[in-house]
């Protein structure tokens, strides 16, 4: 990644807890298809803790946010890649941190936090300190 870029990583302790609960819940589901309920019964249990175990990979694959200093642009990045949610400048957007959290200003003057608490606890103070400081 480009040494400017500041990159956020998922919270371990969510992706990993995803990762693990999907993994049990699709063993389970995978278990009970010899059982009586058969495989219709139990197609719920194998779909949703394949779903679970994949998000939760993807997490630890992919990173939370992506903030470019030189163009403002904060970039919450989506784990399955189809579409990117922007902060910023590229959508006429204004960010500045106030020592708690991050806040985008919208066009119209509205004030709105950006939720970081996915990101790692570790990649936060670098996001923070490259971000504009303005006390509340």
């Amino acid at each position: 990644m480009h040494p400017h870029v500041i990159t956020v990583r998922h919270n371990p302790a969510v992706a990993g807890l995803l990762s693990a609960l999907g993994a049990v819940v699709l063993i389970g589901g995978l278990a009970f298809m010899s059982g009586p309920s058969g495989v219709i019964g139990t197609l719920g249990l194998v779909f949703s803790g394949a779903v679970s175990l994949t998000i939760g990979i993807l997490q630890f694959a992919k990173p939370y946010c992506v903030f470019e200093p030189a163009s403002g642009t904060l970039r919450l990045v989506d784990v399955f890649g189809y579409k990117d949610k922007l902060h910023g400048a590229p959508v006429d957007e204004r960010l500045y941190y106030n020592g708690r959290n991050i806040i985008c200003v919208l066009p119209d003057g509205a004030h709105r936090a950006v939720k970081t608490w996915p990101g790692h606890t570790a990649d936060l103070p670098r996001l923070y300190a490259s971000v504009p400081f303005h006390p509340a």
